[in-house]
């Protein structure tokens, strides 16, 4: 079971993924990677919201990975296994034109992050996610999500006031590296 997040050039329709993130929920794997939008001819705007996001365009030129190589990765990772997005549809669609831009058959359908958890701790799970407001990259937002649903789903009783995960020190994120 993997949590998938990615950040892309905007949010309107031309919009594309830049960053792609994903994690085993058990923490035994994770990858992130920036994606170069210059392997992709059509890919060409970027918004402001995804400058306010910390994303520079040329970063993700410099250092991202071709589209080609990302959506191979996601492929041979990902498929056959369980996906879990926090915004299924926005990650799905980005998800989608990657895929479509390289012309690889799409390897997952992303599923709400709820159903990650048993029914019976979907409330304690949104509880947990709507104190944390936080804006991050895809790898922490990964990382930081595995985590609650971990937390939740080996908790026996219910919580009455949980502090946002975000509220205390990201010690634990501080020494953590991604294999790419």
């Amino acid at each position: 079971m993997y949590i998938l997040d990615i950040e892309a050039s905007g949010i309107g329709d031309d919009s594309y993924p830049v960053e792609i993130a994903w994690c085993h929920v058990d923490g035994s794997q994770s990858f992130s990677t920036l994606i170069n939008p210059d392997s992709v001819e059509s890919w060409v705007g970027w918004s402001d919201e995804a400058t306010r996001r910390g994303l520079a365009r040329q970063e993700c030129c410099e250092r991202g990975e071709p589209a080609a190589y990302v959506a191979q990765r996601v492929s041979r990772l990902l498929t056959g296994y369980p996906v879990f997005s926090e915004s299924p549809a926005q990650d799905q669609k980005w998800l989608d034109a990657l895929f479509s831009a390289t012309g690889k058959p799409k390897p997952v359908q992303l599923m709400p992050l709820a159903r990650a958890v048993p029914a019976s701790k979907r409330c304690a799970l949104n509880a947990r996610l709507t104190s944390r407001r936080d804006a991050l990259n895809a790898a922490a937002n990964c990382l930081l999500l595995c985590r609650e649903i971990r937390q939740v789903n080996t908790s026996t009783k219910p919580e009455k006031h949980h502090q946002s995960v975000l509220g205390s020190s990201l010690k634990w994120l501080k020494d953590f590296s991604f294999a790419t």
